[in-house]
């Protein structure tokens, strides 16, 4: 059977996000995903290793930093804002070369835990890279920042489909992945 055949199972990849992109007439608008693209509402958290060791040391573990994850098809990883992990008192734990528009630079790679808070999902990661993103926004009205680009690190846990002819885009993540062998 095909579906048996495949690497992961539907099991694994539930639960389901659409979002439906809108004109300002409220029209279905392939215009509005081109201008918008596949977003979500996200908060940054220390990650709950560290958050322990943070409570155990006696120090406090920084609240939350909310904004918009974007995601980038073109990050290798998940790339945060670097001004947010050092406030929630993260260190670097290595450094990685980085192509971008600007050209080559090196950027400080962090662990971070990821929340959606609308889909009630939680992705830790053991690597994000921590990026300049300041000024970025995602052009609703008002505007929102952008916190976070959602790169391949991400990415290699779902299925995206982005429907630019319609103006949807759907994605399921795999929250827990199977340990590897």
């Amino acid at each position: 059977m095909l579906f048996n055949s495949l690497h992961l199972q539907w099991e694994q990849l539930v639960p389901v996000h659409t979002s439906f992109n809108y004109d300002k007439n409220g029209k279905l608008s392939a215009k509005a995903l081109s201008l918008l693209g596949a977003f979500f509402p996200i908060e940054v958290h220390v990650p709950l290793q560290i958050a322990a060791a943070m409570a155990k040391a006696g120090q406090t573990v920084p609240n939350r930093i909310s904004g918009i994850g974007l995601i980038d098809t073109g990050a290798t990883l998940t790339c945060i804002d670097e001004t947010i992990l050092l406030s929630l008192g993260l260190n670097p734990i290595g450094q990685v070369n980085s192509v971008t528009a600007n050209g080559p630079m090196l950027c400080n790679v962090y662990p971070a835990r990821i929340l959606f808070p609308v889909q009630g999902w939680t992705l830790d990661l053991g690597q994000s890279m921590g990026v300049n993103l300041k000024g970025q926004a995602i052009p609703t009205d008002p505007p929102q920042p952008i916190i976070a680009l959602l790169g391949r690190n991400l990415l290699e846990r779902s299925v995206l489909i982005y429907n630019g002819i319609t103006g949807l885009w759907t994605i399921t993540l795999e929250l827990n992945p199977p340990p590897s062998t």
